[in-house]
């Protein structure tokens, strides 16, 4: 098979640049099997094309987007604002539709990119990770000012959506975003969670007990949970383990992220190995209010066998888990982090000891994830060979 993979931004898993949208293509092109051919169309930008993934691709091609954008651009994201306006440039037009035309299939990642679909010819594959206009939703409801500029920007993501080729499979990540997307368009979607991995290093001795949170820390939902972790949750932790530390890490914090360093509070910022972190700690706490799609870091934390205490919004859409508390009240939250940090210690050992094997058997590896992805492109073939098309045929009325 030949594959046209089209990406918003490069392939990537930099611990300061790369976001959870660079990591997905990064993840499925590496784990796609051999016999998929694989063309890379993607937009450059600070993060190189790793040599992993220029190795595994038989044709890499980089296009350089917009510099100069207009303030309206600047004013909106996500499918009609900024990140379109820099990409949708005549090259990046032109090299969609001709790849396109000698490729089996192609898939389109991100919403930054998603104009791109209009020009391709051909079985097509659509992942729009989160659907823009249920982000844009969720943007509008914590927003504090400029309304509604919002609400616009909700309405002209709605409408760039509904004008997708209908042709076109659609992807998310997470599966109530999915149905929703699906009740909104009248056409069918499909979920598709992220991948991870099982830890197998060793955990390391603590002086004192420690708390984490982890994410990408400019993202606004993930900087008012630091907040209200670390202003709300941690001063009712200190009245009964005093010694507490609280460890906050992710990418490109924020200067309000940063402001919440203390004496007992750590700010870590573009950690090389968020694994690192997740062994050093005896609880990761996830103090969620807003988000959207499935949380990454809750998903590792479980597959590095740390015990973690989420709130509803932020373990949605996770199943059961013996290391998963789920908690929908500030109070029953802090007993429960308190519990894990007045518990008595484990020997250090393994990551993969009892509560590590339980959590690798609820891992979900990149190799299943990308083989659901093929299993969406065979489909958009199959969809467009002459017998999906004269099955299409006969089912209208």
């Amino acid at each position: 098979m030949k594959l046209l993979y089209v990406t918003e931004s490069v392939p990537n898993r930099d611990p300061e640049l790369g976001d959870g949208s660079s990591m997905i293509p990064y993840e499925v092109i590496l784990h796609l099997p051999p016999g998929v051919a694989v063309t890379l169309l993607t937009f450059s930008g600070p993060v190189p094309v790793p040599a992993e993934i220029r190795n595994r691709c038989d044709t890499v091609y980089e296009l350089a987007p917009r510099e100069e954008l207009s303030a309206f651009a600047r004013s909106v994201g996500g499918l009609t604002g900024l990140g379109k306006h820099r990409r949708s440039t005549p090259s990046a037009r032109a090299a969609a539709a001709r790849l396109s035309a000698s490729r089996d299939a192609t898939l389109i990642h991100g919403p930054h990119a998603l104009f791109l679909s209009h020009c391709v010819t051909g079985p097509l594959v659509l992942q729009t990770v989160d659907p823009w206009s249920i982000r844009a939703g969720m943007d509008t409801a914590i927003a504090r000012t400029f309304r509604p500029a919002y609400r616009l920007r909700e309405q002209l993501a709605a409408r760039a959506e509904r004008q997708l080729p209908p042709r076109a499979r659609l992807l998310t990540v997470g599966a109530q975003d999915a149905a929703a997307w699906s009740a909104t368009l009248g056409r069918p979607v499909t979920s598709i969670p992220n991948g991870t991995a099982v830890a197998t290093g060793p955990r390391r001795e603590r002086k004192a007990p420690v708390v984490c949170f982890a994410g990408s820390l400019n993202y606004a939902p993930n900087v008012d949970s630091a907040t209200v972790l670390v202003n709300r949750i941690a001063p009712l932790v200190w009245r009964e383990v005093p010694d507490a530390r609280f460890v906050i890490a992710g990418r490109r914090p924020t200067p309000a992220v940063q402001a919440l360093a203390g004496p007992r509070v750590d700010i870590l910022a573009n950690v090389p190995s968020i694994l690192d972190v997740f062994q050093g700690a005896d609880v990761a706490v996830f103090p969620d209010e807003h988000g959207v799609g499935i949380r990454n870091s809750v998903l590792e934390a479980l597959a590095a066998g740390l015990p973690v205490v989420a709130t509803p919004v932020a373990a949605r859409e996770l199943p059961a888990h013996p290391l998963l508390a789920v908690r929908d009240s500030q109070d029953t939250l802090v007993r429960e982090v308190v519990e894990h940090l007045t518990a008595p210690k484990q020997p250090p050992g393994p990551s993969h000891g009892t509560a590590g094997t339980a959590a690798a058997g609820a891992v979900r590896t990149w190799d299943t994830v990308a083989g659901e992805y093929l299993i969406e492109v065979r489909a958009a073939m199959a969809a467009s060979s002459p017998a999906g098309e004269l099955t299409r045929t006969n089912r209208q009325p």
